[in-house]
């Protein structure tokens, strides 16, 4: 942190300042992260998030382990919450003699804008609030679309009803009759706009890659390798019989549904290590790290420039699960699954907002400790145009 930025940073709270007497309050530490992130004034600057000090600006200080702390922190910022998730560094400081942490935030370059449990927040003076129509449309507007994610931009040629306009209408109702103002409440296509799911260009709204590919009729119409391809062979090797096989098609939901009864229909149990006069038993692998691996293969995967399926073989010692794209961003740096980022930023928002991704950003450490727990060995990863993980049965 430059002297300069340190100034600025204690001087008081800004569009681009804010300060926090503790990290005690998860939710109000992600809007403001999410709040600076978003950069409404444009200033094209980093926002400082400062916990240990008051409101009145004095300093308090962190409590407790600063290193755990500061882990902890950097879990809820590099988690599905807080999407997508902006640059950020930390940086403990001393003053009057107690240490105080500060959070430098980059603005986020392009869109969609950062939400936090979908909803964007925005700095407006010395206040983080709910961002207002007029602020999405600023944001959005100025960040071209040759720069969106793919899965937020427009699908041309596709039109409102390519979608399941009656299971998004059942939505919508749910949202206008829990909103304390339905009379003023936004129309559809108006609140699916709002939800990233796609925007009016001319006097036509336009869903978008995400909208087809979670709420599409026939989504393989726009997107042909969007499919899973499951196979099951009876030997260690692909010239080995084939013992069962499915392509799985329809929205990501449809194919999270279908490709988790699969795994569940083949998973069987062997026996474990002798204790006493039983002879237990425990699954080939745990069930949650296989579904947990094939959320990935949905959520993470490269959807643009391919055609390439997503596949999973199940062979007699093995599951090779694979998928066009390697890790994107911060998710490339270190040992794989340590940090988390988003190529589909707005696919996995959805998949948070309906109940099939976890909101906490660890699912790659959850599945080596299950494996280690149920005696499989750890995690094989290939990394090089597409991400292969190799699953092993134990012994």
């Amino acid at each position: 942190m430059t002297p300069e930025d340190l100034r600025d940073t204690l001087a008081g709270e800004s569009e681009r300042v804010e300060w926090k007497q503790s990290a005690a309050d998860v939710g109000d530490i992600l809007r403001a992260a999410g709040a600076l992130a978003n950069d409404l004034g444009d200033s094209r600057r980093p926002g400082f998030l400062v916990i240990g000090l008051a409101n009145d600006g004095r300093v308090v200080g962190v409590e407790g382990d600063l290193d755990e702390m500061q882990q902890k922190l950097a879990n809820r910022l590099s988690s599905v919450k807080l999407v997508p998730t902006p640059s950020y560094s930390m940086e403990p400081i001393q003053r009057d003699g107690r240490t105080i942490l500060v959070v430098r935030i980059e603005p986020y370059p392009v869109p969609p804008v950062v939400t936090v449990d979908g909803t964007v927040w925005v700095r407006r003076g010395t206040v983080t609030e709910r961002a207002r129509e007029a602020d999405l449309l600023r944001l959005r507007e100025r960040r071209p679309e040759s720069r969106q994610p793919f899965d937020y931009r427009p699908f041309h040629g596709a039109r409102l009803e390519d979608l399941r306009v009656s299971t998004l209408r059942v939505m919508y109702e749910t949202a206008r009759e829990g909103n304390h103002d339905s009379e003023s409440f936004p129309s559809l296509e108006a609140w699916l706009t709002r939800k990233d799911l796609g925007r009016t260009i001319g006097e036509t709204w336009i869903p978008n890659a995400a909208a087809l590919l979670l709420f599409g009729q026939n989504p393989q119409e726009f997107f042909p390798g969007a499919v899973i391809e499951f196979v099951r062979y009876g030997g260690t090797e692909v010239d080995a019989p084939v013992a069962a096989r499915k392509t799985i098609t329809g929205t990501l939901p449809d194919q999270l549904e279908a490709i988790w009864a699969q795994l569940s229909a083949h998973l069987a149990s062997i026996p474990a290590p002798v204790e006493g006069i039983k002879t237990p038993y425990r699954p080939e692998y745990p069930l949650e790290a296989l579904r947990e691996l094939a959320r990935n293969l949905v959520q993470h995967r490269l959807y643009e420039g391919t055609n390439a399926p997503a596949r999973v073989e199940w062979f007699d010692d093995r599951i090779v699960c694979s998928n066009p794209g390697g890790p994107f961003g911060h998710a490339s740096e270190g040992e794989f699954g340590s940090h988390a980022d988003y190529r589909n930023p707005t696919i996995t928002r959805w998949l948070v907002e309906l109940g099939y991704v976890e909101q906490l950003g660890r699912g790659v450490r959850l599945v080596r400790r299950m494996l280690a727990r149920n005696g499989n060995p750890d995690l094989e990863v290939e990394t090089d145009g597409f991400t292969v993980v190799t699953v092993r049965r134990g012994a």
